[in-house]
């Protein structure tokens, strides 16, 4: 079974997310802080990390340079969620992870799961202004690793 672990410091968003992906046959644990979430990282090895980008304590920033300096977590998908600006958040992603625009609907996080968990390439590296994907943040700096999803 598929692990992944949620981070997000607003208990609705993590609920709601951690409920749609068990549903969907993901094994789900969350954290509401960076610093907890990185410590069970190394146990847990997740399949894939869901985070937001603003928490207090360690962000999702700092969360993603922490497991990118880890030799068993440096490989690890991200998925970084933000409602923040986007030119506030690409620096941080140093092209390792999806990132999504809050408030980002379950489907959409679904897809971007199901994709890094199978290691299918993005089709494209663009801003995605409308359809399901509407507010995908695109940017080359974010092209490395992963890249947002497509709009459908």
């Amino acid at each position: 079974m598929t692990k992944i672990l949620m981070v997000d410091d607003q208990p609705a968003l993590v609920a709601l997310m951690s409920e749609f992906l068990s549903g969907e046959g993901y094994d789900v644990t969350t954290h509401t802080d960076g610093l907890t979430a990185l410590q069970q990282m190394i146990d847990l090895r997740p399949d894939v990390v869901i985070t937001d980008f603003s928490m207090p304590g360690m962000n999702g920033g700092a969360l993603l340079t922490a497991m990118r300096e880890n030799a068993y977590l440096h490989e690890t998908p991200v998925v970084m969620l933000s409602g923040r600006p986007e030119h506030e958040i690409v620096e941080a992603c140093e092209g390792r992870a999806v990132l999504m625009r809050k408030p980002a609907n379950p489907g959409d996080v679904l897809e971007a799961v199901r994709r890094l968990t199978q290691g299918a390439e993005p089709q494209s590296r663009h801003r995605a202004d409308s359809g399901p994907m509407a507010g995908a943040i695109g940017h080359p700096a974010c092209a490395g690793q992963a890249s947002p999803l497509p709009a459908a």
